[in-house]
């Protein structure tokens, strides 16, 4: 629907994520994989007296919907014992572009090519996937759905100079 922060850096903390990693068809087997994926983390998370840091957060490593390499997971405060499909990664502090937006998920396009613009116009390069943290559920109406988009960067060296 509509970007409704201005693009900013930000630097994260070191976080522990807990995820579930494929390649997958993005049309034709997303819906069923985050579910799945979701069944098979929370549990885990459980099992082990801890709570999610976050909420939902889907990493594509890459653009290709067809073979589409999708992460999705939550963050989580203290190491996690993997199980199966679920691994856990430390990931190291970062520094990210990030912005959000409002709206159905499906209108969310014009927001990431906004974000992805910035990065090089600004002095930056990408590092990293494109993250997708869900700041709230599917509970409200799709025009209130609020994603925190953001992707890991470097200055550039001309930049540094």
């Amino acid at each position: 629907m509509s970007q409704i922060s201005e693009i900013s850096v930000r630097q994260l903390p070191e976080q522990y994520f807990l995820s579930v990693r494929a390649t997958i068809d993005f049309f034709a087997e997303y819906s069923d994989f985050i579910g799945k994926a979701i069944g098979d983390i929370l549990p885990a998370i459980e099992e082990n007296g801890a709570f999610p840091s976050s909420g939902l957060t889907v990493c594509f490593h890459n653009m290709e919907l067809e073979a589409l390499d999708v992460e999705v997971g939550f963050t989580v405060a203290q190491p996690i014992q993997p199980r199966g499909n679920v691994k856990l990664a430390k990931l190291p502090a970062r520094t990210i572009a990030m912005t959000i937006d409002r709206g159905p998920y499906e209108q969310q396009d014009p927001t990431l090519e906004a974000l992805m613009k910035w990065i090089p116009d600004n002095g930056y390069k990408a590092v990293g996937g494109i993250y997708y943290h869900y700041l709230n559920g599917e509970d409200q109406p799709q025009s209130e759905y609020l994603t925190e988009m953001f992707i890991p960067i470097v200055e550039c060296e001309e930049k540094q100079n």
